[in-house]
């Protein structure tokens, strides 16, 4: 289940073993004796990581609650931070075919619940205040929901063995989510020349936090031995599908295309043909 469309993938979700055995490969190797190899180890791990998901972003939502944080930070954090939250966790899955539907079960209830809190079938105005920017019930289908559908897809398609799925949410949440907090802050007075509601700043952030995220998480699933392409050979064509994402968010084009889409789709496109 890994590669997708993407190439560099380690089998059926299971490990390839890296050209030198680390820590962490042994770490997983662990988790294996340990919690077993099938469905049940999955079912644990898909609730443990819904659980720890939801009170992933309650805490920022207490935060902001409290005004320990500007309630449009909170916003953004949880954006960069919910993705790569819940990729650390998919090393608790098993190397099964199957663990990757278990893993992407998660997202799945999440937008469930975000399309019932959106149309007005649950009440939720902690779960609106905490991901919409005008405290609208309608946002979460747009945006938020575009965000899940990305996890669904890069869980259950591209899974732990291919750098394009991991570069796609990667952009998606440490990428276009620093672009908009560095360039609330920092972007003034340096917009581009193409679209002053983006800013060199932010665009910078993109780049940056997009690039870095891709192949921190690369290297930590090459560590493990799920991946087998190693973070030195992929740095290169990790920073061309940054570059081309970043150029891609700072277009005029957010009235009618949402960055939740776009970014990742082009990291995917891209990351299929360098991938190869």
């Amino acid at each position: 289940g890994g590669g997708g469309g993407g190439g560099g993938g380690g089998g059926r979700g299971g490990r390839v073993a890296p050209p030198r055995a680390v820590p962490l490969d042994a770490v997983v190797a662990n988790l294996d004796a340990v919690l077993g190899d099938g469905t049940r180890r999955d079912a644990i791990a898909a609730l443990a990581a819904a659980v720890g998901a939801y009170l992933w972003v309650k805490l920022f939502d207490v935060l902001a609650s409290n005004d320990v944080l500007e309630r449009k930070l909170s916003r953004k954090l949880i954006h960069t931070s919910c993705g790569p939250f819940f990729v650390l966790l998919w090393p608790l899955f098993s190397a099964s075919p199957s663990a990757k539907y278990f893993a992407a079960a998660v997202p799945v209830l999440q937008g469930i619940r975000l399309m019932a809190i959106g149309v007005g079938a649950i009440e939720n105005e902690d779960a609106i205040r905490a991901v919409s920017r005008e405290g609208d019930r309608t946002e979460l289908l747009r945006g938020p929901l575009y965000y899940t559908a990305v996890l669904v897809v890069c869980t259950a398609v591209f899974w732990r063995g291919s750098p394009s799925g991991i570069a796609a949410l990667s952009l998606m949440c440490g990428g276009d989510g620093l672009a908009d907090i560095v360039g609330r802050r920092l972007g003034k007075g340096n917009p581009l020349p193409f679209n002053a509601d983006k800013s060199y700043a932010g665009s910078a952030a993109m780049f940056l936090g997009g690039f870095g995220l891709s192949l921190a998480l690369c290297a930590f699933f090459h560590a493990l031995g799920y991946m087998s392409v190693d973070p030195g050979s992929a740095a290169g064509r990790l920073a061309l599908i940054a570059a081309a994402c970043t150029a891609i968010e700072a277009l005029p084009a957010g009235s009618f295309l949402d960055d939740n889409i776009s970014v990742p789709v082009v990291a995917v496109v891209l990351g299929g043909v360098l991938f190869q």
